[in-house]
């Protein structure tokens, strides 16, 4: 069962990353929102600067998900 967990997780994980990179019910604004008026943030922090972080962190997921079935 734990040799599950990882692979697991990354498909979570990868999931929950692709929900925010396609803005589903406006997470990427809602990230945005909550963070855009916090000190240190910097202007460059726009909803789709968290949709283009997301998308990668999704395809990484996505990526080391399947290298981690293929070669296990």
């Amino acid at each position: 069962m734990s040799s599950w967990a990882g692979p697991g997780w990354d498909l979570v994980f990868a999931a929950a990353a692709l929900a925010v990179a396609c803005n589903y019910r406006d997470v990427a604004w809602r990230i945005h929102g909550f963070m855009a008026n916090r000190v240190g943030v910097n202007r460059l922090l726009t909803p789709m600067m968290v949709r283009v972080t997301f998308g990668l962190l999704a395809t990484a997921s996505a990526v080391d998900l399947s290298l981690g079935l293929v070669h296990p």
